[in-house]
């Protein structure tokens, strides 16, 4: 039964985690407009880089509170911490009511809750990991699909508010509503236990002694993290400012989007059982490529193309559970997990002010999403190239 709570803690972190930066995301021109009117392109990008360059430093404090003190109370600090920073991210004013001081607290608070969202996924990534046997690889899948199902949820509510009302009058709304999954979190992560191989193997070394795989884990997150910043995350942006459709079809082209992924990610997860952790990503990244290059020079439909993008651009990411959790020891393996997940974010986090600047140059939106996407998905293939097939050489013996 343990395992089992364990587990389901660590998905509705992971839930609750993608809620968060869905929120961002879907609303991220309309905070553009309200909190940094004067900054134009890279005024709508800010909110989300505000959330997650600020990541790593969370994952590196409560991950090694993880490590040392157990992964429960890790786990209970930091729901607290997002739950309240992304109600009253609902409550604050505009500039154009306040100014400047609209600015600077908007990214403050991004700021506070990028710190408690990445602390959360050092300790609920390695809690579930180390609390299942059998299928890793599809529990992996499933539980990276939590992220995907945040942003179907952020989605659904984001088209409904957009069809029904004047959202940038209502946007305030879907992060009050973000507190509801996070007061469940709280709940369910009361009766979260210890995995037994922490206790079994959690004080047999020192947590920094065991962090020599983080070069390598960090080059394949940066990769994967670029591409995904470049590409999902970058839809709104690309179907709302460059496609100009409205906010309701763009939402509801995500909303698929997203729900494909989701089974894309168990259909990932179930295969890297078989084949390996490393071979389904170095596959699933050439695939994402061709799906990105389908999507944003308009090859297929655009409906058509979005679905596969959605598909095709999940593969590659969905093994990131167990893959990390196996590339560590169980003494650093919070640490070394959430680093690696967040700490991409230094570099990776900035990618839409990558494309950005390539597009001062180029000056075509599509071509500057793509190559930074296509960078990404090179930089995931050489960091998984030169470290080990998990599957045989797993760190993680449950």
């Amino acid at each position: 039964m343990g395992s089992k709570v364990n587990y389901l803690a660590g998905y509705l972190s992971w839930v609750m985690d993608s809620y968060d930066l869905g929120a961002v995301v879907v609303t991220t021109a309309i905070l553009g407009k309200l909190f940094f009117p004067t900054l134009g392109l890279l005024g709508a990008v800010l909110p989300i880089v505000f959330t997650v360059v600020s990541r790593p430093l969370g994952s590196f404090i409560f991950g090694y509170l993880a490590d040392l003190k157990g992964r429960k109370f890790a786990l209970l600090i930091t729901v607290l911490g997002y739950s309240l920073s992304i109600g009253l991210t609902g409550l604050l004013p505009t500039y154009a009511q306040v100014g400047i001081l609209a600015s600077i607290a908007l990214a403050v608070l991004r700021i506070v809750q990028g710190i408690f969202i990445g602390g959360d996924v050092s300790s609920s990534f390695t809690l579930s990991m180390e609390s299942v046997r059998n299928r890793r690889g599809l529990l992996a899948g499933l539980l990276q699909g939590g992220t995907l199902l945040g942003f179907v949820i952020v989605d659904l509510i984001f088209t409904y508010l957009a069809r029904t009302t004047n959202i940038l009058e209502t946007w305030r709304y879907i992060y009050f509503i973000g507190v509801i999954p996070a007061v469940l979190a709280i709940l369910i992560r009361v009766n979260v236990t210890e995995p037994e191989v922490y206790l079994r193997e959690g004080r047999q070394g020192k947590v920094l002694s065991g962090l020599k795989p983080l070069y390598q884990t960090l080059l394949v997150m940066v990769g994967f993290w670029l591409a995904i910043y470049a590409g999902p995350q970058f839809m709104p942006v690309y179907l709302g400012k460059y496609l100009g459709l409205p906010a309701a079809e763009y939402g509801l082209l995500m909303t698929l989007m997203n729900l494909v992924g989701i089974f894309a990610m168990a259909f990932s997860g179930f295969l890297s059982d078989l084949i390996g952790r490393r071979t389904m990503a170095v596959i699933g990244s050439v695939a994402a490529v061709l799906a990105a290059y389908i999507v944003y020079y308009l090859v297929l439909p655009l409906n058509l193309g979005i679905l596969l993008f959605g598909f095709l651009v999940n593969l590659p990411s969905a093994v990131t559970p167990a893959y990390l959790a196996e590339r560590f020891k169980t003494f650093s393996r919070a640490t070394g997990v959430g680093f690696s997940y967040n700490g991409a974010f230094v570099f990776a986090g900035f990618s839409q002010v990558y494309i950005s600047l390539v597009n001062s140059v180029i000056h075509h939106l599509p071509t500057s999403a793509f190559t930074v996407f296509t960078a990404g998905a090179l930089i995931a293939i050489v960091g998984l190239l030169i470290g080990p097939e998990t599957l045989r050489a797993s760190e993680l013996k449950v």
